[in-house]
């Protein structure tokens, strides 16, 4: 058996007790299932545009007054493409794993799956017409002036981009066979940052402001103590949670010049 061989097989079995011994617990399954959001998002084209859609259409939000019942719908739906692509991505592995050859069969399980994908496409195009036709053709400066009338609409939308800016990183600097839950950038600090740069600007208090720096001082330590992550890393992890707020409040604030 070739040196290449041996450690595959190593590598496997080092996986299997690894999912054993650490799948226990409701972190560990979180791990795992980060872990596979990562990788689809990082091998599959199609994902990535409907990540980077949803984004977009996000922050094209910010500038309708939705009510809490019309933006659910947005989520929802937005989530719903991207549930239906990634499992469109598990039937292909899938049924390339069990046949490598053409298969009818085979065949129809992923021609089904994509058409569950055109589907919950099809269904968004809908979706978006009914939220935003009405508010488009009414579109006036007090319409614009009115950019977010709730600051839970910014706290949803901040938390979406931060999570997507994460999973791009990790698919940029992950090398292979490593696990995308434990690499660069962390997703504890970005977003533990992020809610307290958040909290500091709605609250206009330095000490709201510094408590929640301290927290995050405090889980950022807890990643130093395991050893996941380098200082430097977790610095970087925590600018980008930071200016990703910035950058979203400073949106905000520029309403006024859109005509």
């Amino acid at each position: 058996m070739s040196k290449k061989t041996i450690d595959e097989t190593t590598e496997v079995e080092d996986v299997k007790k690894e999912r054993k011994s650490k799948n226990k617990t409701m972190f560990s399954a979180m791990g795992y299932a980060i872990n596979g959001i990562i990788s689809a998002f990082k091998t599959e084209r199609n994902l990535r545009i409907h990540y980077l859609t949803g984004i977009c259409v996000f922050l094209f939000s910010l500038f309708f007054d939705f009510t809490k019942a019309e933006f659910a719908c947005l989520c929802l739906t937005i989530g719903f493409v991207i549930f239906a692509e990634m499992m469109n991505t598990a039937v292909e592995a899938v049924v390339d794993l069990l046949t490598d050859v053409y298969n009818p069969h085979a065949k129809i399980a992923k021609d089904v799956a994509a058409g569950g994908v055109l589907i919950s496409a099809g269904i968004s195009v809908v979706v978006a017409y009914f939220l935003f036709i009405d508010k488009l053709t009414n579109a006036t400066t007090v319409l614009l002036d009115s950019i977010l009338g709730s600051p839970m609409h910014i706290l949803v939308t901040i938390l979406f981009i931060v999570v997507i800016a994460i999973i791009i990183l990790k698919g940029i600097y992950t090398e292979n066979n490593k696990r995308f839950a434990k690499s660069f950038p962390s997703f504890k600090v970005a977003i533990s940052c992020a809610m307290a740069m958040y909290a500091w600007i709605i609250s206009k208090s330095e000490i709201v402001g510094a408590i929640s720096f301290i927290l995050c001082f405090m889980i950022a330590q807890t990643k130093m103590q395991r050893k996941a992550t380098t200082i430097i890393q977790i610095i970087l992890s925590g600018l980008l949670g930071v200016l990703l707020v910035i950058i979203v409040f400073q949106l905000v604030e520029l309403r006024p010049l859109i005509v």
